[in-house]
């Protein structure tokens, strides 16, 4: 049943999945040079359909599955999931490269998203309930070492108020494509 969750249903998704205006809004701001880094929790792969081109994905990701053998890794696309569980060229069974609850997040992301965060002038903190840690901790790196963080979210969250400047309250989706309607317009 976990590898019928894990690999054939979230193949599924995933193949499927389309990126939303939120998505498509922070693409948008990298073409513009007004964004250097995505940081995500979100584990589907969508921001780099989007366009972004450097996303560091803090609990991995389900679009690539990873060999346990000699740690290749595939487009979740690409895996065949007629046999379960899903094997790599050289035998060894895959899994999602992502991390599972109890499994430490990749200190590559942990380290690149603390020095990005440190070194930013804007941080714009979207669609999070920011009480997952370490995560929701960036947030705070960002205001203390001298950046202005903004939220988009439909509800106020433990930062509101306290780390963050401002809350733009709505969906990502649709702050997402005002924000960005009116910015092109400055520029």
């Amino acid at each position: 049943k976990v590898w019928e969750i894990l690999i054939r249903e979230m193949k599924g998704i995933i193949d499927t999945a389309k990126p939303n205006y939120g998505h498509i809004g922070l693409a948008r701001l990298e073409e513009m040079g007004l964004l250097s880094t995505v940081i995500t929790q979100n584990v589907d792969g969508l921001h780099q359909v989007a366009g972004n081109t450097d996303v560091i994905e803090f609990h991995g990701t389900f679009a690539e599955q990873r060999c346990l053998a000699c740690d290749n890794r595939i487009s979740t696309s690409n895996v065949d999931v007629t046999i379960l569980p899903p094997r790599c060229e050289c035998g060894g069974i895959l899994r999602p490269d992502c991390i599972f609850f109890g499994e430490m997040i990749p200190q590559e992301a942990m380290m690149r998203s603390q020095e990005a965060v440190a070194t930013s002038k804007i941080m714009l903190v979207i669609g999070t309930s920011a009480v997952v840690q370490p995560s929701a901790y960036m947030p705070v790196i960002a205001r203390e070492s001298g950046a202005k963080v903004y939220e988009i979210n439909p509800e106020p969250t433990p930062l509101t108020g306290v780390t963050s400047h401002g809350l733009m309250k709505g969906n990502a989706g649709n702050v997402m494509k005002m924000l960005t309607d009116e910015v092109e317009k400055i520029l």
